[in-house]
């Protein structure tokens, strides 16, 4: 599948994507907080894969190629419990891997125009279908797929009939307030957006943000909403079958890079201002035990960004000069910490298994040595 101009604009923006980290200064904690490395798994596989989704039922883990046509299944101890490729021909063809990741115990693949495709032991055993045109331009980070009830519930696609033009300021506007997760009756099929941006949100205004990347973490009945290039994060309680907004949590971030936002009228500019650096992401938002963690990475500003330009290595120089942090919270939301690393050669995405340790995958090109497979890292959050 060839690239669309908004996935190249997109992948200029996000090219732009152990020790103590310090104690925030809205948290009333005196403790330090950071991410240790209790143990590593070794997966018997020669290739490259990153860690993409856990599912705690089974306990196992989900590891995929960048392009998500490939994955592995593995358990706690790193033994492959199942290997598969998707085909664009045979009974389940995937032409479009946009998402992947667990959806009750299945490996899921976002298929548009097909829908979701559930597959266990490497066949397909069942669909969701999105009952209306839609059009997809961007992979999403995370699947986004959970169920409650009747109701499937799943990051809705951008409407057929939305005029995607890059270079005007209503279609920014346009795009910044649809529905971000639609409900599905398994019944019926009838589809509900179901939340969608605060009133409230910068990103409701009078300029332009660029293209949200929306990643989401469902806590019991709460929902924990990042659009990915904002360093704050909306929280949502289910009411009915809706998400209603409650608050939006600030993340404080010292040397957090922007992107500069330009006026409705002037969106060419967009992309020529924000390209000269790398702004910063905010990634994730993990649950584990008493903590939200939210993950990002702090960006890089205009003379660095060329710096990393003029690399000859620019993945593995990214990778270190442009690193992941976590900050830390309480469940009421009181910032305990702030820019608390992970190990620099910790891989995106992670994840959070049953026993609430943090799981990473290693990036292998960073190793001194030649690692004999895909390594995981099993991390806790320590407070002292």
């Amino acid at each position: 599948m060839k690239p669309t101009l908004i996935q190249l604009a997109f992948s200029t923006l996000t090219f732009s994507l152990l020790s103590c980290g310090g104690t925030s200064k809205n948290s009333n904690s005196p403790q330090n907080f950071s991410l240790e490395i209790i143990d590593s798994v070794q997966v018997d596989f020669l290739g490259e894969m990153m860690l993409q989704d856990y599912d705690p039922k089974a306990d196992k883990y989900l590891l995929t190629t960048e392009v998500y046509y490939e994955y592995l299944e593995v358990d706690g101890q790193g033994k492959i419990l199942n290997h598969h490729k998707f085909s664009e021909d045979g009974v389940a063809p995937v032409s479009q891997a946009m998402g992947l990741g667990y959806f009750n115990g299945d490996v899921t693949v976002f298929n548009p125009p097909k829908g979701f495709y559930r597959f266990r032991d490497s066949t397909k055993v069942g669909e969701i279908k999105i009952p209306y045109p839609y059009q997809v331009q961007i992979m999403s980070p995370k699947l986004g797929v959970f169920e409650i009830g009747n109701k499937l519930y799943y990051p809705k696609p951008w409407p057929e009939t939305l005029a995607v033009n890059m270079e005007e300021g209503e279609f920014y506007q346009t795009m910044y307030r649809l529905p971000i997760i639609e409900s599905q009756n398994k019944s019926t099929g009838d589809t509900l957006g179901v939340l969608s941006l605060p009133e409230t949100s910068s990103l409701l205004g009078d300029q332009i943000h660029g293209f949200p990347v929306p990643v989401y973490t469902l806590d019991g009945d709460r929902l924990l909403l990042s659009m990915w290039f904002e360093p704050r994060f909306y929280v949502y309680a289910k009411e009915g079958d809706r998400f209603i907004f409650e608050k939006t949590v600030e993340v404080d971030i010292p040397d957090w890079v922007p992107y500069t936002p330009v006026p409705l009228d002037q969106a060419q500019r967009f992309f020529e201002e924000n390209r000269k650096k790398m702004p910063g992401n905010l990634t994730n938002i993990l649950v584990s035990g008493d903590y939200y963690i939210a993950v990002y990475n702090k960006g890089l500003p205009e003379a660095q960004t060329t710096e990393l330009m003029q690399s000859t290595e620019r993945d593995l120089a990214r990778q270190r000069m442009n690193p992941s942090f976590a900050a830390i919270f309480d469940k009421d939301f009181n910032q305990l910490a702030t820019n608390v690393p992970f190990p620099i050669n910790a891989n995106y995405p992670n994840v959070v298994n049953k026993d609430g340790e943090l799981v990473v995958s290693k990036v292998a090109a960073m190793s001194e040595t030649e690692d004999e497979g895909i390594i995981l890292y099993k991390m806790k959050v320590k407070a002292e």
